[in-house]
């Protein structure tokens, strides 16, 4: 049977994910990655790395070192009792390693309970790190103060190489007429003189060597022969204790091997899910939502070993309602890849690794059986078909319900008829077992059956007909056809060909399948983009209904708050009011004021309480009609339109602007009131002041010059705090804003929270 692994290329895979193992035991996990049986070892590797991924994404990568498979360091240490000072420090590195990544959980919140429970079971070996480490230097020998015994034996040594090295230099300076280099080298472990062969009898010593020509012979001199014999006992000494050493810290390193081997485990695992992390992050991959259905729900999702930026992303459906989706389409269009990424999908997932894909839920699959690409077998004499009916033949005695099964281009390789026939057949076979399957195959037949049965689907991969090139993009719910006369015009078939072809296809047609697929395909294209154009549209229909809603409620707070702004000042108005009037009641008598003038103007306070705050008028105000306010109580003439705003120049000397439906046109007065301070600083004091200005859509200087007279009504109306509205945009109207706050030393100001618009607001706080 097709081996799946080797078919899908899931060496590459294992391959990148190894780039980012840093131990030998994680390395070797990776090395043995493949499906697993059962959805809950599935289920638990998954949620294992689902964890890791967010760790790193939150906190950074764990803090892993290079680690030795620590059971083949133990094995070795059974076998010769003496492992190498590297050999223990690969083990107390082991002990560092767990120590740090303990500490790096322990910083990190509690919200990973598998990671938290696989490192509570690292054991607490600090004692043996800070032995080896006292015992083996950083440069992987043994300590001179490992014991006193081999401290002394490298005190002595020391000594005596000094003094031979004193004493060897005071000979050679001696013998220098003699010699035929002018410093002593080593042969055998010994000190020597490099002497002239032909004075070799004036040194006297032993004989070493003599060099390649003859002219050099090299003595020992007499006088450090037991300098030497001292030297070298010395180092016999020094390796015996050595190995002594050595051997005591591979008795203490057998005594707690399960613990050790049990540490090298927990840090493999973790470089195991650390590296299919990275990997994850490479490809853009997500974990897959698993299902207890049979489905495969691939969204977007892309092939991992083809060039990023030339891989094209596609959706795959299957279910135990839809489960068997044919696939037609040109050849080289894409029908093979799309057979390998849902293949290859399922195999990372059922394997414990993210998938490269937008959205996905798959369910479990005891097998997934396939027949992908050319497998004819030369070693077998096996023509292309033969080797599809091998398989073919292996698949449907072993495949069952709960089984994936893809099969690339079913019947070809023989007569067109009798191989239509054959993959009619297999598919109802493969339809019966209830197994979930993706057929390509450009036979009639099975596009026409796949219309006709409830478990079937027909799918394309689309080809562009104005370039006469293939997609790669797969569409499920239509077949398409080869488009092979089309292809072969574009690779230069002469027209007299193509023709003559196309004849014979349209004389021979056994039946009429071709043309209803032409035409539903046609049918289908418009479908798709009237579809398109439908959604654009509903989507700008949607953003202008949000957009009117969210006006429409702006619109409507605004006017609350104004409403609730007049009607508070129009009872302080009344308030004063009444007052003055009592005042001027009580001192009749004092002022010779006329009743019956009191009496009106109470009379005129009166109606004005019991007028509606939200009157509006319908009347068309043009410039230069004189206009009352019945909201402010104020009166003057209309100077300005804008949009539905009118500047208003009022009796009392005071501008202002307001809504053309809060005017009430009226005749203008024969005589105009006289101006006084009093009035005028009575009249601002009674205008109304929003809390607000929005600036949007106006020019700088109109917004500047809107500003101003603004904060000069805020002032006024003694208002603690307001906000300005400039949104983004350019920048240029917050630049404005806040360059003339920074000149005004009554108020300071800042941006606005996020209730208040944040940086597309600034809010001004008023000194007291």
């Amino acid at each position: 049977m097709q081996n799946i692994y080797q078919t899908f290329e899931f060496n590459k895979i294992k391959s990148s994910i190894l780039e980012y193992s840093k131990t030998e035991l994680g390395q070797e996990y990776i090395d043995s990655l493949e499906m697993m049986t059962s959805s809950k070892e599935v289920s638990s590797a998954l949620e294992d790395l689902k964890e890791m991924m967010s760790i790193i994404v939150r906190f950074g990568v764990m803090p892993i070192a290079t680690s030795a498979n620590a059971l083949k360091l133990i094995e070795m240490a059974k076998k010769t009792a003496l492992l190498t000072p590297r050999d223990l420090n690969l083990i107390a590195d082991d002990v560092l390693t767990s120590q740090k990544i303990s500490s790096f959980l322990k910083k990190i919140d509690l919200s990973y309970p598998r990671t938290s429970q696989r490192a509570s079971g690292f054991y607490d070996l600090s004692n043996l790190e800070k032995e080896i480490h006292r015992v083996i230097t950083n440069a992987l020998t043994v300590a001179d103060n490992a014991t006193p015994e081999l401290k002394e034996i490298r005190a002595k040594l020391k000594k005596a190489e000094a003094t031979l090295n004193s004493r060897i230099a005071s000979l050679a300076f001696s013998y220098s007429i003699y010699l035929s280099g002018d410093n002593a080298t080593i042969r055998d472990g010994h000190f020597v003189l490099p002497v002239k062969t032909v004075d070799k009898n004036k040194v006297p010593g032993i004989i070493y060597d003599v060099s390649d020509s003859g002219n050099t012979t090299f003595i020992e001199p007499m006088e450090i022969v037991q300098m030497n014999n001292l030297i070298t006992s010395l180092k016999v000494e020094e390796n015996e204790e050595v190995r002594k050493v050595l051997k005591a810290l591979t008795s203490l390193v057998l005594l707690q091997e399960g613990e050790i081997i049990a540490n090298n485990k927990i840090i493999a695992d973790f470089d195991f899910l650390i590296a299919k992390s990275e990997y994850a992050f490479e490809i853009s991959a997500e974990i897959a939502e698993m299902s207890d259905k049979q489905i495969v729900d691939l969204k977007e999702a892309r092939h991992p070993l083809i060039d990023k930026e030339k891989v094209v992303s596609n959706t795959y459906y299957l279910d135990e309602e839809k489960r068997i989706v044919i696939i037609s389409g040109p050849n080289a269009g894409g029908k093979t890849v799309s057979l390998k990424t849902v293949g290859l999908m399922v195999m990372m997932h059922q394997s414990g690794l993210a998938i490269p894909c937008k959205n996905a839920k798959l369910g479990h699959f005891n097998h997934i059986f396939i027949d992908i690409g050319d497998n004819q077998s030369l070693s077998d004499n096996l023509s292309t078909f033969s080797a599809h009916v091998s398989q073919l033949s292996e698949i449907i005695s072993a495949v069952k319900g709960k089984d994936l099964v893809l099969l690339d281009e079913l019947g070809t390789g023989t007569d067109p008829r009798e191989g239509e026939a054959l993959a009619y057949a297999v598919t109802r076979y493969l339809e019966n077992k209830h197994a979930l399957a993706m057929i390509s195959s450009h036979f009639d037949a099975l596009k026409e059956y796949a219309f006709l049965s409830e478990h079937l689907e027909n799918s394309s991969m689309i080809f562009d007909e104005e370039r006469l090139l293939p997609t790669y993009r797969f569409r499920l719910g239509a077949p398409g056809h080869s488009y092979a006369l089309d292809v072969a015009t574009r690779y230069g078939i002469s027209k007299e060909i193509i023709e003559e072809a196309r004849i014979y296809v349209k004389n021979n047609k056994s039946n009429d399948a071709t043309e209803l697929i032409d035409i539903l395909q046609k049918k289908l294209d418009a479908a798709t983009k009237l579809s398109d154009e439908l959604i654009r549209e509903k989507k700008d229909i949607d953003y202008r209904l949000r957009k009117l809603e969210n006006d429409e409620k702006m619109l409507k707070d605004r006017r609350d708050h104004l409403l609730e702004d007049v009607s508070d000042e129009k009872q302080k108005m009344l308030k004063r009011a009444r007052e003055e009037i009592e005042l001027v009641m009580s001192e009749l008598s004092k002022d010779n004021i006329k009743l019956h003038e009191v009496i009106e103007l109470k009379k005129n306070i009166d109606d004005l309480e019991e007028q509606p705050d939200d009157v509006i008028y319908d009347e068309e105000i043009k410039e230069g009609d004189y206009v009352s306010v019945p909201s402010l109580g104020m009166s003057g003439r209309v100077t300005r339109l804008k949009g539905n705003k009118a500047h208003v120049s009022g009796d009392s000397g005071m501008s202002f602007d307001v809504e053309k439906n809060k005017l009430h046109k009226i005749p203008t007065p024969k005589y105009q009131p006289k101006i006084n301070k009093k009035n005028n600083y009575e009249a601002n004091i009674n205008l109304k002041v929003g809390l607000e200005l929005n600036l949007i859509g106006l020019h700088v200087e109109e917004a500047q010059e809107e500003l101003i007279k603004y904060l000069d009504n805020v002032r006024l109306k003694n208002l603690s705090q307001v906000r300005i509205i400039h949104g983004f945009g350019s920048g240029a109207l917050r630049k404005m804003v806040r360059s003339y706050l920074d000149k005004q030393k009554d108020c300071t100001y800042r941006p606005g929270d996020a209730t208040e618009g944040m940086g597309g607001a600034t809010v001004v706080i008023f000194k007291k």
